[in-house]
């Protein structure tokens, strides 16, 4: 995982979508007692950070108030401060090549083959105690870093887990999670 601390642009999105990675932004959400939120994603029953992908001609910070919004509501995405700069981190998983499902990533006129995916870890703080609505999630539940910890403990694929422990690790070593 690598900190970041300047906003990418959408031709940085358009070169990982050149390299056959799907660039996505995943949203941590930080309330007043310092614990991150976990939505249980009802398709797969695994509980992650909200995340969502960045679409063509979008700009970072315009793809997370959408994902807000898609996944947990207006009301909410109201109740969060959203600094300028929110990246805190970025990483990757490279897919195994037998898992490899012929996805298609469009870029410009031509189609790339998607090969994995880039994170742009973000950071937003909720500043009202305004519950997300179960839109794409079935449940959610705020995390202090150990129970986080074993929450990512119970994901079945390692590069998603290797990523989410990352994420909570960044977030504990610059005292943003307990």
């Amino acid at each position: 995982m690598q900190e970041e601390t300047i906003l990418p642009a959408i031709d940085d999105f358009n070169q990982d979508r050149q390299a056959g990675l799907r660039p996505g932004v995943v949203i941590c959400i930080i309330n007043k007692e310092l614990k991150i939120l976990l939505g249980l994603k009802q398709e797969y029953q695994i509980w992650e950070i909200p995340q969502g992908g960045i679409p063509m001609g979008e700009d970072l910070v315009s793809a997370l108030k959408k994902e807000v919004t898609e996944e947990m509501g207006e009301r909410f995405l109201k109740s969060l401060f959203i600094p300028e700069k929110p990246l805190v981190a970025t990483d990757k998983i490279i897919f195994p090549e037998q898992s490899l499902g012929g996805q298609i990533l469009k870029v410009g006129g031509r189609e790339v083959p998607m090969v994995g995916k880039k994170y742009y870890v973000c950071l937003v703080v909720q500043r009202e105690n305004i519950e997300p609505e179960k839109i794409e999630y079935s449940e959610f539940k705020w995390v202090s870093f150990d129970e986080g910890r074993k929450v990512v403990e119970t994901i079945p694929q390692k590069g998603k887990k290797r990523v989410l422990k990352k994420i909570l690790e960044v977030l504990r070593d610059g005292g943003l999670i307990k």
